[in-house]
């Protein structure tokens, strides 16, 4: 079965210059991977061998060979899922790369934003810039789909989670214009404030949202850190979940997701009017003490709702009709 690569090479490669960066960095999807493969353990054990063997069949060994050590049996496989949703960083700028799968952007303009930005905001309609909606809708088609082969189900479901979790940062689905950002911000990649964290370097706020989850890259941090994630807010206390996360006889709602519920937040609470940021380095100043708590609050919940959702997404494409 040819869907993947035939879908893949129609949509058009957006290679945004100073773009924004995979949300919630390797250390966060990881994170977001190990509540998803918690979630599958447990309703679906019978699906993890499975799993196992699709991502065995994955066409880019060397991340999974350094990512599994020399464990074997179900920390193997474990380890192998949390590889999965940050492969997709980690294979940038190789030949497996899709850079537009990674955003959907909704432009915004504050009132001081140049004519021509304005005009262009306008011209645009109210659509989106990249294609992280397309390509989760495609590869969640190609993980169900009986006819593709394994090594594609083993890219499909790399994917899968990675956009999961990218569009559920606020960052990943917006894009400011204004007076300081006259061409755009980039998904706040070009917007800088000072790290909250040592050594107190400027940071980008896209990446003070990304790294607000985790800066550790071992299995055994992610694992913890999901633990701590899960008890603040398990899946029966989170509204968003309350809809089933895959209709019946439907694709799941994924720009919904983003729109509705990234983007908004973007415009209610994330962008730099409740934290001022500087689109240069030397003007950066500290985030104020009340923005980084809240930050990381809302980016645990997020993170939360996406490791839920994952695992939803993951056992209804197995389940699909054969």
């Amino acid at each position: 079965m040819k869907l993947l690569r035939k879908a893949a090479c129609s949509l058009v490669a957006l290679a945004l210059a100073a773009g924004p960066a995979g949300a919630w960095t390797r250390p966060g999807h990881m994170v977001t991977a190990a509540i998803a493969y918690d979630e599958i353990e447990k309703r679906r054990p019978d699906l993890i061998d499975t799993i196992g063997a699709i991502l065995d069949a994955h066409p880019d060994r060397g991340a999974f060979q350094v990512a599994v050590d020399r464990t074997t049996g179900r920390e193997r496989q474990r380890r192998m899922f949390l590889e999965c949703a940050r492969w997709p960083d980690d294979a940038r700028q190789t030949a497996y790369d899709h850079p537009s799968w990674h955003i959907t952007l909704w432009g915004v303009a504050e009132p001081d934003a140049p004519p021509a930005a304005q005009a262009r905001l306008k011209a645009r309609a109210g659509r989106q810039t990249g294609e992280a909606l397309e390509g989760l809708a495609l590869n969640y088609r190609v993980l169900g789909d009986p006819s593709a082969s394994a090594a594609e189900k083993a890219t499909a479901l790399c994917w899968l989670l990675h956009a999961t979790g990218d569009i559920h940062q606020p960052f990943h689905t917006t894009e400011l214009f204004s007076a300081a950002y006259p061409d755009g911000d980039a998904g706040a990649g070009r917007q800088f404030l000072i790290d909250p964290l040592p050594p107190h370097q400027p940071i980008a706020l896209h990446w003070l949202w990304d790294d607000s989850i985790s800066r550790s890259g071992l299995p055994a941090d992610a694992d913890a850190r999901a633990r701590e994630i899960k008890a603040l807010h398990p899946r029966a206390a989170l509204e968003e979940l309350k809809a089933p996360t895959v209709p019946a006889n439907a694709e799941p709602d994924f720009k919904a997701w983003a729109r509705d519920e990234s983007h908004a937040l973007a415009r209610s609470f994330a962008l730099p009017a409740r934290s001022p940021t500087s689109p240069t380095t030397a003007g950066a100043t500290p985030a104020s003490d009340g923005y980084w708590t809240k930050v990381r609050t809302v980016a645990e919940r997020r993170v939360a709702i996406a490791g839920y959702r994952m695992a939803d997404l993951v056992i209804a494409a197995m389940d699909a009709p054969k």
